[in-house]
């Protein structure tokens, strides 16, 4: 080997160790800045080891739980002296750049609006407005901060563009989002739990004790508008006059009930009824006549008010079982309802005995869980509906009639009488034992694979009780009975 090799290996040799040297100098300063930034967040968050501990652990990548990682920052905070903390206390850019103190000032206020904005949603049923959240998030700010660091943290908040790029970012950063917060029965979670096992309970015992291969239907009431208002879209600004949707204020104000039929038998569904439900004010004698000409496979009914009642129900279970046939002797059908008081009443479970239909209630509270039309139909159709009619509208010059809303909800119908709904009705663990419940209702019921149900039918003061506290359960007959 020449002297010239051996001197460019010392030379790469030097390089390396340098590179080594330098890499060491620069992991100990984060260390260091790491070790300073922990203890301020510590001090500033009021001696709270879990926030500081998540700021370690977030910044460290370790593998420590949070536990490990607090008592890990309480030993740093016991172990630094006291002028460290007496000089963090009092003037913390002195011992940490701007940029790493201002990097750990805006965690202990983005923890703590975080934290506020789980509370409100959880605990209250708010989603924060943007001047809700940035009034909390200037009080989250440490209150023993020098004022020229104040001023510096709450400088996104000072105009209101600076202000929708800071809370974009701290819902990006957080994992949240802009929503509304769906509304639900308050109903204590070991109560649904307890009243979804029921409901469990009652399908598969009726599932396990049929000699026919069942057919479950699911009907449903839901309320359209002849005028849908407030409908999101775009709108080029003008120099003289301001744009309107222009409707009377009785055509906003008019509704019609759809009494929906869903089943997850794809070759059932075109069989099953499509009722619409208007009073004689909103559905003329000429519109009924016009509306079975144009779309036959919906029936329109025309009564003294537009919403479902006992007789109406039995004149609907009639109906269903007049399109259903023979079917009613070849299969097991079963009408899952809702409690709502139109669909109970002495009339209607002799009408359905009578008939050969097995009734199921979906209990109180937990419709926008385990009802299929609920959970999966609605709002698909009900967007789909709106659509159409907007087109409608625009077609018409802005002034849709009455048969033009209908074209526009039958073909809202017709795509839900197209469509295949075994996949709902598996999703709300109604069918295949709750083997394919969908991983939102697991969670909303706390559930991380769904418990056992048993096919046995359930005992007086057990099941029943977390149902209703109305007659259908006093002897049960209405779910024991064998066609």
């Amino acid at each position: 080997m020449s002297s010239a090799q051996l001197a460019e290996i010392q030379r790469r040799i030097a390089n390396v160790s340098r590179r080594l040297r330098r890499m060491q100098e620069r992991t100990q300063r984060r260390a260091r800045v790491l070790r300073l930034q922990t203890l301020l967040v510590y001090i500033y968050s009021g001696h709270q080891s879990d926030v500081a501990a998540r700021f370690w652990v977030s910044h460290t990548g370790t593998s420590l739980s949070l536990g490990e990682a607090a008592a890990h920052v309480e030993w740093l905070y016991i172990s630094a002296s006291v002028d460290e903390k007496v000089e963090m206390m009092l003037n913390p850019r002195c011992s940490l750049g701007l940029r790493p103190l201002m990097v750990a000032l805006r965690f202990i206020v983005e923890l703590q609006l975080l934290s506020w904005v789980q509370f409100q949603n959880y605990e209250c049923g708010v989603a924060p407005s943007r001047k809700m959240l940035l009034d909390h998030a200037q009080s989250c700010v440490p209150k023993d901060l020098p004022p020229s660091l104040t001023a510096r943290l709450l400088r996104p908040f000072k105009t209101a563009r600076s202000q929708r790029k800071a809370l974009a970012a701290f819902r990006m950063k957080h994992r949240c989002k802009l929503g509304k917060l769906r509304s639900e029965a308050p109903i204590p979670l070991a109560e649904k739990q307890d009243k979804a096992l029921a409901f469990y309970q009652w399908c598969n015992y009726w599932q396990a004790n049929t000699e026919r291969e069942p057919l479950l239907i699911n009907m449903d009431e839901s309320s359209l508008a002849f005028h849908w208002s407030g409908l999101a879209g775009t709108v080029a600004e003008a120099a003289v006059s301001v744009a309107t949707d222009k409707a009377k204020l009785s055509s906003r104000r008019a509704r019609v009930t759809y009494l929906c039929c869903i089943t997850h038998d794809s070759t059932v569904q075109p069989l099953l009824p499509q009722v619409l439900l208007g009073n004689s004010r909103s559905f003329p004698l000429e519109f009924v006549k016009q509306a079975a000409e144009v779309e036959p496979g919906i029936t329109v009914w025309r009564e003294k008010s537009a919403w479902n009642s006992h007789r109406l129900m039995r004149k609907f279970l009639r109906l269903l079982c007049a399109r259903l046939g023979d079917l009613l002797k070849t299969r097991s059908v079963g009408l899952l309802l809702d409690f709502a008081p139109c669909h109970v009443h002495d009339s209607i479970f002799e009408l359905a005995r009578s008939a050969g239909l097995r009734l199921l209630f979906v209990p109180p509270g937990m419709t926008p869980l385990l009802q299929p039309c609920d959970t999966h139909c609605f709002a698909a159709f009900k967007n789909n509906a709106q659509e159409n009619w907007r087109v409608k509208k625009s077609e018409a010059g802005g002034h849709p009639t009455l048969l033009m809303w209908f074209q526009a909800v039958a073909a809202a119908v017709h795509d839900l009488v197209h469509r295949s709904w075994a996949r709902a009705f598996e999703s709300d663990g109604i069918l295949q034992q709750q083997r394919n419940m969908s991983s939102h209702l697991l969670k909303q019921l706390h559930w991380s694979t769904a418990p056992p149900g048993p096919a046995s039918v359930a005992q007086r003061g057990g099941g029943n009780s977390t149902l209703s506290a109305q007659l259908v359960w006093e002897s049960c007959e209405i779910y024991q009975w064998k066609p």
